[in-house]
């Protein structure tokens, strides 16, 4: 049975991009990460400012137990802090989702997150940290990026899909986005968001 990961910071839309691939992936289910932190008490802190801080370790046994238990069923596994628990030989493919800032901002505004969380978050992305975690963890075999920034979330679901049938090839070709601000002029302006 398959096993994919979609990862990314908050934003990039990993929810939206799984539940479009449940629909075509016949007996496929979803595991959200940070759901079940949640529901199985892996939580070290609840912080109405930048949200949750799980204890990893608990989390990283709770789903090594719920990848085994679902053995027989395709599996998509949500969670920007999937590189924290799993390991490389858990999965078949880990999907790193990308945005540009610019897209970010408004969205994070959207959802009304605090100035801290969004400077957080949007840092994070043009550093390319979830990238970097996962092709830590995961492998440069395993991994893939896709730039969500200007596709909806049926094109990504397709692309994702395809890497899935082996009918697109896999690519590991980060946005720049430091760059992309620099040469706007926008450096300080995201870094002192």
């Amino acid at each position: 049975m398959t096993r994919l990961v979609i990862s990314g910071n908050p934003g990039v839309g990993k929810h939206s991009t799984a539940k479009l691939i449940i629909n075509k992936i016949s007996g496929a289910k979803i595991l959200d990460i940070n759901k079940i932190a949640i529901d199985f008490n892996a939580i070290l802190k609840k912080d109405s400012k930048y949200g949750i801080d799980v204890n990893i370790k608990k989390l990283n046994r709770i789903m090594a137990h719920k990848l085994k238990s679902e053995e027989s069923v395709h599996l998509i596994v949500i969670g920007h802090l999937a590189p924290y628990v799993l390991k490389s030989s858990q999965i078949d493919l880990a999907v790193i989702l990308r945005r540009s800032p610019y897209k970010l901002v408004t969205t994070f505004r959207k959802r009304k997150y605090p100035i801290e969380k969004i400077r957080e978050n949007v840092a994070s992305e043009i550093l390319g940290v979830s990238f970097y975690d996962a092709l830590q963890t995961f492998g440069r075999n395993k991994i893939t990026e896709l730039d969500t920034t200007n596709k909806v979330p049926e094109k990504v679901a397709q692309d994702i899909i395809l890497f899935l049938e082996g009918k697109k090839t896999r690519k590991i070709d980060a946005p720049d986005w430091l760059s992309l601000i620099y040469e706007n002029g926008d450096l300080n302006k995201f870094f002192e968001y």
